[in-house]
């Protein structure tokens, strides 16, 4: 639930503020401070959706009305179906980078939503969505208002946040995981602040929609698991078949068969009972460390952002143009500065700039000169997670 104008007014004379923060304002500032300038300084209406915002918040809105019971499966996946169907019959759409980073993405999610998790059938309790939080920073010098993409009691009493991702695991590697989950700890210190709920009792985590955790029996007995895309993970796990069909004597002309279907229909219903007892699949999540410590330490570097925003602000605007160009110039190399940030791939920039504006048919050959999907998809799913 959105808070209306009003509602928000309220919360700024609660806590004697100017202004109400939100973790995306702070974000858009240390991105490109040109993006955040035009947007939240000059109020200029740029569009600055892609295929990728198009696709997520469908994909945000889908699961949310599934998890909650609103729907139910079958109506989940008619619904996808028929925006990816209503999208690909649309000329005047956003268009994905290559064909192959397009069916990975749409194979991806079509197997999320027929065989996700959903939290209403795994006794999840008081879901709610876009659950507006407060957090207050630096002792409510900066009021931030968020909204939590669902929030649940778990059955041990835990209040999980859970925020959907439709990107890349590549950009939540063990390096990128501090910058990755600040928001989630701004949101969790925010449910502690407003609820009294101790930390150890909050937790937090992201749904990972495009994977899965592949869930396999070892020679020995005992049980391993393996991070697969959705789309290809019986393919992926045809070796650890194939062995186990030779161990059991299968005919080799018939193993190849039964891989070649199994890996085709990406599941394991034409397999050998003993095959199916062996593997499983579960929704794959990266669970985010909740303590003092690392709420302090988010809250911190907030603080210091907001203060370095502030002062942006209070400059002239002449003074803010001149920082920003000798800071941020517009660097045609960049990938952000020449495809995604709002404000420089605008008619309003180009024109001032002198930049003719053309169809950047290289997009495709930037994707397709990468060594994978999962690397083409890297930069855009960093910025547009």
């Amino acid at each position: 639930m959105r808070l209306n104008k009003e509602q928000l007014a309220k919360i700024q004379k609660k806590y004697g503020v100017d202004k109400i923060w939100s973790f995306s304002r702070v974000n858009s500032f240390h991105q490109c401070p040109w993006d955040f300038w035009s947007h939240y300084i000059e109020h200029m209406k740029l569009d600055s959706s892609n295929v990728y915002t198009d696709f997520g918040t469908f994909s945000h809105n889908n699961i949310q009305a599934g998890n909650t019971d609103l729907i139910d499966r079958e109506e989940m996946i008619n619904r996808w179906d028929k925006f990816v169907d209503d999208w690909s019959h649309n000329p005047n759409v956003h268009h994905f980078d290559s064909e192959k980073i397009k069916l990975g993405y749409i194979n991806n999610l079509s197997h999320y939503y027929r065989n996700t998790e959903l939290l209403w059938q795994e006794g999840a309790q008081n879901i709610k969505n876009e659950l507006p939080v407060i957090t207050l920073i630096n002792h409510a010098k900066y009021v931030f208002v968020g909204y939590i993409d669902t929030k649940y009691t778990d059955k041990n009493g835990n209040i999980v946040l859970v925020d959907y991702k439709t990107s890349s695991k590549s950009s939540f590697s063990k390096s990128k995981m501090p910058e990755k989950s600040e928001q989630l700890l701004l949101y969790a210190l925010g449910v502690h602040q407003m609820t009294g709920v101790p930390l150890n009792k909050i937790k937090a985590r992201f749904d990972m929609m495009k994977y899965v955790i592949v869930h396999y029996k070892q020679e020995n007995g005992k049980w391993n698991t393996s991070v697969q895309e959705r789309r290809m993970w019986v393919s992926k796990m045809s070796k650890k078949i194939n062995t186990k069909l030779k161990k059991a004597s299968v005919d080799p002309e018939k193993i190849d068969e039964m891989l070649t279907i199994a890996s085709l229909n990406n599941n394991l219903d034409n397999l050998p009972e003993f095959i199916k007892e062996q593997f499983y699949i579960t929704n794959y999540y990266i669970e985010i460390d909740i303590s003092e410590e690392s709420v302090n330490k988010v809250a911190e570097k907030i603080s210091k952002e907001c203060q370095e925003i502030v002062e942006f602000e209070n400059l002239s605007k002449d003074d803010q143009i001149s920082y920003m160009e000798i800071n941020h110039p517009y660097d045609e190399s960049n990938y952000f500065d020449r495809h995604l940030c709002a404000y420089h791939t605008s008619s309003l920039f180009k024109k001032q700039e002198g930049i003719e504006e053309k169809d950047d048919s290289p997009l495709e050959d930037f994707f397709e000169s990468n060594n994978s999907q999962e690397e083409s998809e890297d930069l855009i799913s960093t910025l547009f997670s």
